[in-house]
């Protein structure tokens, strides 16, 4: 978890040291295949692809896309925005989005707690967008940072659907 959790901070320095000229879709797409290769290694040595049943196509069309989407539009937001606007805005608003979609998809009410941490991300959020005293942060990319965000929620409410029939590192 702890080694997630680094590798997960630093998609956004990712975009900062690419080389120059290097569009966000070039970025995401090298990112994808490095992490792909390397799960997909993991997953094929440790025997994971071959446990579970089948594959619930639907949830992996959706996670796949959910996935590919998050890539252009955070690489993208975090170049309009910076890193530190770009990841907060994007991290920030997942959980927030994850519950709405799971809602909308899953039927799954969200709780008190939930809307708690809402209006707390949202005003943390609106608080890092506007900058204090300086311009408030470009419109677009604080717009692609929240369609990151809603494009990984959506990636994460779907693998919870890969996670009832496959095992996680198979669905990772």
């Amino acid at each position: 978890m702890l080694g997630a959790a680094v590798l997960w901070g630093t998609t956004g320095t990712a975009r900062a040291l690419a080389p120059p000229g290097a569009s966000p879709e070039a970025v995401g797409a090298v990112r994808l295949l490095v992490g792909g290769i390397a799960l997909l290694s993991l997953a094929s040595a440790t025997g994971a692809l071959r446990r579970g049943g089948t594959w619930p196509r639907a949830a992996l069309v959706v996670a796949a896309v959910g996935m590919a989407a998050y890539q252009p539009l955070f690489f993208s937001a975090v170049a309009r925005t910076g890193v530190a606007v770009g990841t907060a805005v994007a991290i920030g608003c997942g959980p927030v989005l994850a519950g709405a979609v799971a809602w909308v998809a899953l039927g799954e009410r969200p709780g008190a707690r939930w809307a708690v941490a809402t209006a707390l991300a949202v005003a943390g959020t609106t608080l890092l967008v506007l900058g204090g005293r300086r311009a408030p942060s470009d419109p677009i990319g604080v717009g692609l940072a929240a369609g990151a965000g809603l494009a990984y929620a959506t990636y994460a409410v779907a693998s919870k659907r890969l996670l009832r029939a496959r095992p996680p590192l198979a669905v990772a």
